[in-house]
C-alpha cells in the first residue's frame, strides 16, 4: 500500500502539473456536489444573484484564472508557484464545470459536454503527471526529425 501511495501521490506532489490536476479535480467534484445539493433542496438557494442575474461559477473561474496568470507573472519563486498552481487548478475546475454552457451558449448545466471536457483535461493531466518521460521522448524524436528535414533542404 505504501508503494502505491508513493507512486500515485508522494512522488509527484511537489510537481506543478500534479498540484493543478488535483485542485482541478477536487474543485470539479466539490462544485458538482454543491450544485446537486442545491438542486435537491438540501442547500437553500446556493446561487449568487446580482440585480436578478444568476452569476454562474464559470465567471468566478475566469476571474481566478486571470488572477492566477497575473500572480504567476509577478511571483515566480517555488513557494508561490505551488499556491498559484492550486489557484489555477481551482479556476480551471470552476470554468470547465460549465464548459457545455459556455461552448453551446445554452443554459443547460447538466450537458454531457462538460463531463467530456473534464475527462479530456484529466487525461491530458494524467499523461503529463505520470508519463512525462514518454512525452519528452516523443517531442525529442519529433524535433530531431524536423531538424533533419530542415538540414536536407
Amino acid at each position: 500500500m505504501n508503494s502505491f501511495y508513493y507512486k500515485l501521490i508522494k512522488k509527484h506532489k511537489q510537481r506543478m502539473s500534479f498540484i493543478i490536476f488535483v485542485s482541478f479535480l477536487l474543485t470539479f467534484i466539490f462544485v458538482r456536489i454543491y450544485v446537486i445539493l442545491g438542486t435537491i433542496g438540501i442547500i437553500d438557494d446556493p446561487y449568487l444573484y446580482i440585480k436578478g442575474y444568476h452569476i454562474h461559477h464559470l465567471n468566478y473561474g475566469i476571474v481566478i484564472l486571470a488572477i492566477a496568470g497575473l500572480l504567476a507573472l509577478v511571483f515566480q519563486n517555488a513557494k508561490n508557484r505551488i499556491k498559484i498552481g492550486a489557484l489555477y487548478g481551482i479556476g480551471l475546475g470552476l470554468t470547465f464545470d460549465e464548459f457545455g454552457m459556455w461552448f453551446k451558449l445554452e443554459n443547460n448545466y447538466w450537458t454531457r459536454l462538460s463531463y467530456d471536457a473534464v475527462i479530456i483535461i484529466s487525461l491530458v493531466f494524467v499523461n503529463i503527471v505520470y508519463f512525462p518521460s514518454f512525452w519528452y521522448g516523443v517531442i525529442y524524436r519529433a524535433e530531431k526529425k524536423i531538424k533533419n528535414v530542415k538540414n536536407k533542404k
